[in-house]
């Protein structure tokens, strides 16, 4: 039996048990299995539960007479996300929304209000000449007129197309063009660590398109609020379960970004399973998910929470400005009790030495990147004081959900993550056999609800990125091992993954060794050249530059993983290369490092640190 950090008190409480109680179902493991095996009955009973509404009902539930890659769910259905999210709970005072400003302005907005504002953007919207189907952009940081304006597009049939708030001119420019965008909802400047971000810079220098802002400058823009105040209100309208309500961009590793399309339908009914069943939601809740509207957990978190008729905070700022501390003010002040962040983040934290718990959080949800063991621990055991569970999940953009997730109604592990309910996931290894205990690919065995409709443009990139290296089943891309009761451990991304001496090794069993060494911060394990061994292990790490703290990591990687792992470099750096959502990429740390092309880098939160590594590069050789 593994050591379990932690075991839930009373699993009972929680909303996946009690849809096993609902229908009778004795154990976790028979609910998993029966969602995998019998889908005509768990989709419509997650349905029932969630309490989705269909405005017409679906005559079928997945047709996939066109291939397996394009399957389509819940045919001839009718459903609207705006109207499950928003104004199917127009009677309500209860906050929707919740917010603050970095600057200390805060409030709060209730799904009566809500609908009032996204019924009039919406029909506003109708006048400029936006029809269903049309792609609008939102560029802005996480506040509630982000959210207003996701659901105002969703309410009339038209594409939601959230782009990152920290993006500069040429990555909104290239996806305006790419997604077709007329209308983009922004805003003139905001505060970020008590500076001033000046979007107009890039504002000025977009193509091809009208601006909405929240805060227009002259008078050829149309101010957001001033439209909303002009509009008619229109209800929700009916769009079929295929419609496109959201399209999403994932950088990719050559090239230009990926725009995934997804659907009024089977997207939003996996949302607000996964919100329910993996966060635990529950109306009382407030959940807070560290992000931005821009990457998938914004709109993830948002639709998850006011589906199911609880609140959503977003706040605009660094949570630790103006002092380290604001998080937890943020978290007291607005009563968060599910709080989504990173492991990236919780690493900064733990470097800093904090360690108050989080009072009223109940669960903490992660993803982003694969823990290591020390950080997972130490979020436990110090900000959840030993008590609240982890609820680690793993999908990505082109699901808008996850593959695994570990919930409160489990035992966990340190790292540990969970099969996803009703989403068919095995390990496969290279011949597409499965295996257990063992690291190999992720994938799911059948199409699910939530997988994009496709890439935009680009039916062929689809088909190779996910159904060609398995036919049949989506290859998710992240390296994998799955136990024989249902727990998964990841070791990042398949094309990460080092061959040391003919062995297979993820970069994150490495790094795991090098996170529990003293005075390391992060670390990011990439493999490189060597004429020996083919390739071998090179670890960069942030933290305590001495050689002291190198020789440490040298031993333990060899004590932890023997002879042939001995990393061939270890190189401090100031920092590490990451997306604006903390995402590590070791993939541009190798490219610098060995002065190859470095690929599509518009996600990059500092490119300044990409020459830095590619000078250290040439003082080895490369």
């Amino acid at each position: 039996m593994p050591d379990f950090a932690y075991v839930p008190p009373d699993p009972e409480s929680t909303n996946i048990m009690k849809l096993a109680r609902k229908h009778h179902i004795a154990t976790l493991e028979e609910l998993y299995a029966r969602a995998d095996s019998d889908p005509a009955w768990f989709w419509p009973a997650v349905i029932e539960d969630c309490g989705i509404e269909f405005d017409t009902p679906f005559s079928k539930l997945i047709d996939e007479k066109h291939g397996v890659p394009w399957s389509k769910w819940f045919v001839g259905g009718g459903i609207n996300i705006t109207r499950n999210c928003v104004e199917k709970h127009k009677g309500s005072s209860s906050p929707a929304i919740k917010f603050e400003r970095e600057g200390g302005a805060k409030g709060s907005i209730s799904f009566s209000e809500l609908d009032r504002m996204t019924g009039k953007l919406a029909g506003a919207l109708l006048t400029l000449g936006v029809k269903k189907g049309d792609r609008v952009g939102i560029y802005m940081p996480p506040n509630p007129e982000s959210i207003v304006s996701l659901y105002s597009i969703m309410r009339i049939g038209a594409v939601a197309v959230p782009i990152f708030s920290g993006y500069g001119q040429e990555a909104v420019n290239t996806r305006i063009a790419d997604a077709g965008i007329r209308f983009l909802f922004s805003l003139s400047k905001y505060s970020r660590k008590g500076k001033t971000v000046n979007v107009r810079k890039t504002l000025d220098a977009l193509e091809n398109v009208t601006l909405i802002l929240i805060d227009p400058e002259n008078n050829g823009e149309i101010g957001l609020y001033r439209l909303m105040e002009s509009g008619e209100y229109v209800p929700s309208v009916e769009t079929s379960s295929e419609d496109p309500a959201i399209m999403l961009y994932t950088s990719g590793t050559t090239g230009k970004p990926k725009g995934t399309v997804h659907v009024h339908g089977g997207s939003f009914v996996n949302i607000a399973k996964e919100v329910r069943y993996y966060m635990d939601m529950n109306r009382e809740d407030t959940l807070f998910w560290i992000s931005d509207l821009g990457w998938m957990m914004g709109p993830w978190s948002i639709i998850g929470a006011n589906a199911l008729g609880g609140s959503i905070f977003v706040y605009d700022g660094a949570v630790d400005f103006p002092e380290p501390t604001r998080l937890w003010n943020l978290i007291s002040e607005h009563r968060v009790t599910l709080l989504g962040l990173s492991p990236t983040l919780v690493r900064t934290l733990k470097s800093r030495g904090l360690k108050e718990p989080f009072n009223g959080i109940r669960l903490f949800g992660s993803t982003g990147e694969p823990w290591d063991e020390d950080s997972w621990i130490w979020l436990f055991e110090h900000l959840g004081d030993g008590k609240v569970p982890i609820a680690n999940i793993s999908g990505g953009t082109d699901i808008i959900g996850c593959f695994l997730a570990s919930t409160a109604a489990i035992p966990l592990m340190p790292r540990c993550l969970y099969r996803g309910l009703g989403m068919n996931v095995s390990v496969l290894d290279e011949d597409g056999k499965e295996a257990y205990d063992k690291v190999g690919y992720l994938v799911a065995g059948k199409h699910c609800p939530s997988m994009t409709r496709g890439i935009w443009n680009n039916e062929e990139k689809y088909l190779e990125t996910y159904w060609s290296k398995f036919p049949g089943k989506w290859v998710q891309g992240d390296w994998a091992m799955m136990t024989r009761d249902g727990y998964f451990f990841l070791f990042g991304r398949s094309d990460d993954v080092l061959k040391i001496a003919g062995k297979r090794l993820g970069p994150n069993e490495v790094e795991n060794l090098v996170m529990a060494v003293d005075g390391v911060v992060e670390s990011a394990v990439a493999g490189v050249p060597d004429e020996i061994k083919g390739e071998a292990v090179s670890v960069f790490y942030t933290g305590s530059n001495s050689d002291r703290t190198r020789d440490l990591i040298r031993e333990t990687v060899e004590n932890g993983l023997g002879k042939s792992f001995i990393p061939k470099y270890v190189i401090w750096l100031p920092q590490l290369p990451k997306t604006r959502n903390g995402k590590i990429m070791r993939r541009v740390v190798r490219s610098a490092f060995l002065n190859q092309d470095t690929g599509d880098l518009s996600n990059i939160e500092d490119i300044g640190i990409i020459d830095y590594i590619k000078e250290v590069g040439m003082l080895y050789g490369n």
